[in-house]
């Protein structure tokens, strides 16, 4: 089997360059090119993205020899916002309920998406929990389930961006797959220049155990929290 048909590609639009990658799944790269950007414009990015893919695009798949027909997109636009929210949810019976939290945080995330106006949810991880006077960071810590508070933040993209950038590829026949925030995948201990899409792929797949994932995700292994929550449609 030819290595390339294991590959995602991923494309990175920053302050200082454009750059494509396939990477297989051993989170490998097989193919890498990238060019860089002289005074860059967090509004011009999408003109930067047009001279990427007139000029390297069709060479990029001649090398690959295999059409790219999606992609994963990572990006730091000024065009993110980030918004955290708490919430409590409080048990009236002896046993854990999962149901019941399942459809709270299916009505949370609704709510939200129907709050938010012209923005597009990214990325949805909860950032620790409190239980019995204690903060937690995992789930798997918490022995005691009377009464759960969590932090949950969101980061969002402007929508009209996201159709900037998807009609700019769709004009080479490539689907957006998923979108990553740079900044948010900067965050990891081990992320550095060299390995960011690296990093954005192994986010897809699970890194961050506290993430939930939507279904548009490519992630083969499956996180804690889509065993755990089951909602993500």
């Amino acid at each position: 089997m030819n290595r390339i048909e294991n590959c995602n590609f991923f494309l990175l639009i920053d302050s200082k360059k454009i750059k494509f990658e396939a990477i297989d799944k051993d989170n490998k790269i097989y193919f890498s090119k990238k060019s860089f950007i002289s005074n860059y414009l967090n509004d011009e990015n999408s003109n930067y993205l047009k001279q990427f893919l007139k000029k390297y695009f069709f060479d990029i798949e001649k090398k690959l020899d295999e059409y790219v027909k999606e992609i994963n997109l990572v990006t730091d636009s000024d065009n993110f916002i980030s918004v955290s929210i708490s919430m409590k949810y409080s048990l009236d019976e002896d046993e854990f309920n999962e149901d019941r939290l399942n459809s709270l945080l299916t009505e949370l995330k609704s709510q939200f998406k129907n709050s938010i106006g012209n923005y597009e949810i990214i990325h949805m991880v909860i950032n620790r929990f409190l239980a019995d006077g204690k903060i937690y960071h995992q789930f798997a810590d918490i022995n005691n389930f009377d009464k759960i508070y969590l932090e949950i933040k969101f980061i969002c993209l402007n929508k009209d961006n996201i159709r900037d950038l998807k009609s700019i590829l769709s004009k080479y026949e490539i689907v957006v797959r998923n979108i990553v925030s740079l900044k948010y995948i900067n965050e990891f201990e081990d992320f550095n220049d060299n390995n960011d899409l690296i990093i954005a792929r192994r986010v897809l797949n699970g890194l961050n155990n506290n993430e939930i994932f939507f279904s548009n995700k490519i992630r083969k292994n499956v996180s804690f929290f889509e065993k755990f929550f089951g909602f993500f449609n």
